[in-house]
């Protein structure tokens, strides 16, 4: 679908299994989103991944994040829409524990949120975060995004009920944030 500077983004593939199971079970990369997945939910995530995806509102499209020297997949990228008419979607990242830290999270959502922008035209984008989750949302806000307000109570996690911060970005504001950026290599993968 499109590189970054470290990465290959790309569809899910039934080799993704064991890797997309290794990331989702930790509890690190797993205490803000929900339970630790199971081989089975690893197993129906790519299954649905690699089904066409028909841009339906609600319907996620789900990228592996894959290391451009290694091969290795370190994560997980989501856009859906949530009002197709409006041309409004959501974004989710979630990296394997190893690569937290590192920049891999700005990098890949700045590619995602370009594509998503101008490959999908999108008119606005959100994101969502437990609001325990400082680093997803200082992420959010390092993408330019403005946070929108708090939901009460709106995420279940192992921990238990969690209020989340709503942040979203505009494609204005995007262009005139990356005007003289450049951006990430597009292909037409989809």
């Amino acid at each position: 679908m499109f590189n970054t500077k470290r990465t290959l983004i790309r569809r899910l593939k039934q080799d993704d299994v064991d890797a997309i199971y290794a990331h989702r079970r930790s509890h690190q990369t797993s205490k803000y989103i929900g339970p630790p997945s199971t081989l089975q939910d690893a197993i129906e995530r790519v299954n649905q991944a690699m089904k066409p995806w028909t841009q339906a509102e609600g319907e996620r499209l789900m990228l592996g994040i894959e290391h451009r020297d290694t091969g290795e997949l370190i994560g997980e990228l989501m856009f859906k829409y949530t009002n197709k008419p409006a041309g409004i979607g959501e974004i989710g990242y979630r990296l394997a524990e190893e690569y937290l830290g590192q920049g891999y999270g700005l990098e890949v959502s700045n590619g995602l949120i370009n594509y998503v922008f101008e490959e999908l035209a999108a008119h606005k984008i959100q994101a969502i975060a437990a609001v325990d989750n400082i680093a997803s949302w200082k992420l959010m806000e390092k993408l330019g995004m403005v946070r929108e307000g708090v939901l009460r109570e709106y995420m279940l996690l192992p921990s238990g009920y969690s209020d989340a911060v709503v942040y979203g970005l505009l494609k204005r504001e995007w262009l005139a944030l990356n005007k003289n950026k450049p951006v990430p290599t597009l292909q037409q993968v989809c």
